[in-house]
């Protein structure tokens, strides 16, 4: 008799539901995401967990039927989906940053597998998406999106519709901010190279015998590489702001 209570159609489907979210929670956030990590894991931990939050979730309240089921998953997923993006996009802040430095350096050409999504990436994306990460596990990342979620079951049950409107506005204000705050952590180095290229066209119209590819280059590296060395710590203090932010926007979602 237990057994066919446990078994009933409402407890069924909300452990579905529930599976579902937690899967979808780690497919799109930071760190869960990473294609490094096994799948097999990633899926044992989901359903771990989901066995351990479904004594303390509300039971489905909405009519059982396919077109309402269907509903439910797509909002489950599209939820985890927009959360994912949120708090990615301040790791991407940093990727375009980057991109920026490594294009002014000259090391655009040098790209790299990056091992957490398979795709392609300058060796100075690789440095500072390995230092955000370490940045983001001081901070207990990891651990406030578990606790994130557990705060998700209680306050939006299932089949019940967030407030995409609040979603789309963050992401309409939050993409000018996106571009804004990654040319100002790039800015220092961008003005050291326009500098160093003024420097160095004047110094060839003097001294035509400057060969700008043989010493010109090199001096240019080295010189960014010592600013980069004073800013990296600023620049990992506003990703450490700006993902607290980001935290705080989700939760606002929810």
């Amino acid at each position: 008799m237990g057994i066919n209570a446990l078994l009933s159609d409402k407890n069924v489907i909300t452990f579905l539901l529930l599976f579902i979210r937690v899967s979808s929670f780690f497919s799109f956030l930071p760190f869960f995401n990473y294609v490094n990590i096994p799948m097999s894991a990633k899926a044992a931990l989901a359903f771990w967990m989901s066995i351990l939050f479904f004594p303390i979730v509300p039971k489905v309240s909405f009519e059982i039927n396919l077109i309402n089921l269907m509903l439910a998953i797509f909002n489950e997923i599209a939820f985890a989906f927009f959360v994912g993006m949120a708090l990615q996009l301040i790791f991407d802040i940093l990727k375009y940053a980057a991109e920026q430095i490594s294009f002014v350096m000259g090391f655009t050409m040098a790209n790299i597998i990056d091992p957490n999504f398979g795709t392609q990436s300058t060796i100075l994306s690789q440095l500072f998406n390995w230092m955000a990460i370490l940045i983001f596990l001081s901070l207990g990342g990891d651990h406030f999106e578990i606790l994130m979620l557990s705060h998700l079951m209680e306050q939006l049950p299932f089949g019940a519709f967030f407030n995409y409107h609040n979603i789309y506005e963050y992401f309409v204000v939050y993409m000018g901010k996106y571009f804004l705050i990654g040319v100002a952590l790039a800015f220092p180095i961008l003005a050291i190279s326009l500098m160093s290229d003024i420097i160095f066209g004047m110094i060839m119209k003097t001294m035509p015998q400057f060969n700008l590819l043989v010493v010109g280059f090199p001096i240019k590296i080295f010189i960014s590489f010592l600013v980069l060395m004073a800013i990296i710590g600023s620049m990992m203090v506003v990703f450490e702001r700006e993902i607290k932010e980001a935290f705080k926007m989700v939760l606002h979602f929810i």
